[in-house]
């Protein structure tokens, strides 16, 4: 405890409504820490399957590769690319949370009769590659965003139980202590101011 705190009725009322706001406030930041625990484990679980999706799709382009090699006009693996993200939010513990909402690919123009009918094929192959690449990334700004406000309600969570409460429970503790002091000091003094004026009476 602070040697500032002052010994009074008002401070130990003070004190008192102080320590009921941070046990009330207490329980709702522990429910939001275990919400983003939950919610980064849901996210980590999410990312895993998209990654070992991923692990396949990577697998089955060993096959395209030896494709994309092949006599085309160019290399048909440039010929596509990501033009625009759609991005969108959701809310989470009360935590906006970035989503993929659509991606707009453009596609660079080619004949089909002068290419292998496989081209058409390949490409949409390598659109889901791309989709699951920023569906990924997505996820992981998701969970680098949680952990960010895990981290902060963790602090809250920690200064309430560990400084906080246990701080107003010693001010409160301590001013008792020093009101009962005073108030024995009081009794004690009128005491003797009674004793004294008794005596000169007599």
């Amino acid at each position: 405890m602070s040697n500032k705190v002052k010994k009074t009725r008002p401070e130990l009322l003070k004190q008192r409504r102080d320590l009921q706001m941070f046990e009330r406030f207490l329980p709702t930041l522990q429910l939001k820490k275990q919400q983003l625990q939950t919610e980064i484990l849901i996210l980590r679980q999410e990312q895993k399957k998209l990654e070992e999706q991923m692990e396949l799709k990577v697998q089955e382009s060993t096959d395209w590769a030896e494709l994309f090699g092949g006599k085309t006009p160019g290399n048909p693996a440039n010929w596509i690319r990501v033009k625009n993200i759609k991005r969108g939010v959701k809310n989470i513990a009360g935590i906006k949370l970035p989503t993929l909402s659509d991606l707009e690919y453009e596609t660079a123009v080619y004949s089909r009769f002068a290419t292998p009918p496989w081209v058409d094929a390949g490409l949409e192959f390598l659109k889901t590659l791309m989709e699951l690449r920023e569906k990924l990334a997505i996820l992981r700004k998701q969970e680098e965003i949680l952990r960010d406000e895990l981290r902060k309600v963790t602090q809250r969570v920690n200064l309430f139980e560990k400084v906080k409460i246990p701080g107003s429970k010693e001010n409160i503790r301590l001013i008792r202590i020093a009101l009962a002091e005073e108030q024995t000091s009081a009794v004690s003094r009128s005491k003797i101011a009674k004793s004294k004026s008794s005596v000169e009476v007599n």
